[in-house]
């Protein structure tokens, strides 16, 4: 099912670099909204990777889908009137700097609302704009282990582990997306704009809450797991698999083909194999045997039996095999998008009720400055005065090189 776009007639100035500010102003595009990147002179501090200078990285792409580009050097005074033009015109403003610089170019939220009462004004940072901790220069993985992320990720394994898929920032996202979206409504309903105060830190808090009730309800300790909760090797890889009570239990033995040694009475009743330690004792002896007899048959096949009986069980893909799953091409949950810049279509899963189709405006994340001139034009600057900007280095446009013959 498909879905309007809510936000058509919206525009967004987007200063925010790095991933949740970006991903966030990214959704706001893709629900219909004018977003226009401000970057500074040599792009966003993501494309430091890109193939061409202002280029597209995989995760510049993602940010940046659908939105207009335009880099300006905020530091110089020409360049504050350009931002300043564009607020003016503007319904939300987005900025992602340390808290005290946004102020300091001379757009605090006091300046921003004297040019646009009415703007909904939103800064993202990772520890908040007060507080012992607002200057610590922070991105996901410092939000992970501060919020406990990394070490509970670790307690069965052998210490912290970071998690490489970006956690903190991409819930940051969507918490940042859903705070914006419903300034927008009231704005909307009241005729009024807000101020958003959005960090990586209450992304972090929820992500790690399970845990953390977990821990106060059990002594400091999280809740006892079920014996069969986990990992397992099998004759061409590995699978998750999970039996939580005594009824699956039952259907996970019979999917094994009820190997007498699963009915032992040391194994019984399954609920009383849980236990804080699950790998000691009985639990990490019924464990050890069940790996033995996954090991018989690949992944795919236990997949299909568990499934069968009904028990929650998933293959363990890498990303790749992952994106080339089945059941991932039948859903239609990636589109494969060519971008300025990059020599390969990049895979994008779509958002709720959005297909993204190839070649649409939404679905193309421009080069650093793609826009600018375009963008200056709109605002009031004459063609003299653009290429005077352009000489002296206030604002900047990238171009796509042309590939030689």
């Amino acid at each position: 099912m498909t879905q309007g776009l809510p936000f058509e007639g919206v525009v967004v100035v987007d200063l925010s670099q790095g991933i949740a500010g970006p991903l966030a102003t990214m959704m706001l595009a893709q629900y219909g909204a004018t977003v226009v990147k401000v970057e500074p002179p040599g792009g966003d501090w993501l494309r430091a990777t890109a193939r061409i200078p202002g280029g597209n990285t995989g995760v510049t792409v993602s940010g940046n889908m659908g939105k207009r580009s335009i880099c300006v050097d905020l530091k110089s005074e020409r360049g504050a009137e350009v931002l300043r033009r564009l607020v003016a015109d503007a319904s939300v403003f987005v900025e992602s700097y340390r808290p005290g610089v946004i102020d300091r170019l001379g757009f605090s939220h006091a300046a921003v609302t004297a040019l646009n009462p009415e703007i909904v004004y939103a800064s993202v940072s990772g520890f908040g704009q007060s507080g012992p901790h607002a200057q610590r220069p922070a991105m996901d993985p410092v939000l992970q282990a501060y919020g406990g992320l990394m070490a509970e990720h670790g307690t069965f394994l052998d210490g912290p582990h970071r998690l490489i898929t970006i956690p903190v920032d991409l819930t940051a996202a969507l918490f940042a997306f859903s705070a914006l979206s419903a300034a927008l409504y009231d704005k909307r309903v009241h005729g009024t704009g807000t101020y958003l105060d959005l960090t990586l830190l209450q992304a972090a808090a929820w992500l790690d809450l399970h845990s953390l009730h977990e821990r106060l309800l059990h002594d400091g300790r999280l809740a006892p797991q079920p014996a069969i909760y986990g990992n397992y090797g099998t004759s061409d890889g590995e699978i998750f698999v999970a039996a939580l009570n005594e009824a699956e239990w039952t259907r996970f033995r019979a999917a094994l083909g009820e190997d007498e040694r699963l009915v032992a009475d040391r194994f019984r009743p399954y609920d009383a194999l849980r236990a804080p330690e699950p790998h000691t004792g009985a639990s990490a002896e019924l464990r050890a045997l069940v790996g033995e007899l996954l090991l018989a048959r690949t992944s795919a096949e236990w997949a299909e039996r568990f499934t069968r009986h009904r028990i929650m069980c998933a293959p363990i893909n890498d990303s790749l095999t992952f994106l080339r799953e089945p059941h991932v091409a039948e859903q239609g949950l990636f589109a494969h998008l060519r971008q300025p810049g990059i020599d390969i279509p990049v895979p994008i899963p779509g958002l709720a009720g959005l297909p993204i189709s190839e070649g649409s405006p939404r679905s193309m994340a421009p080069l650093a400055g793609a826009d600018t001139e375009d963008i200056l034009a709109e605002h009031g600057f004459t063609a003299e005065e653009i290429d005077d900007m352009l000489g002296a280095g206030v604002v900047r446009s990238f171009v796509e090189p042309v590939p030689a013959e």
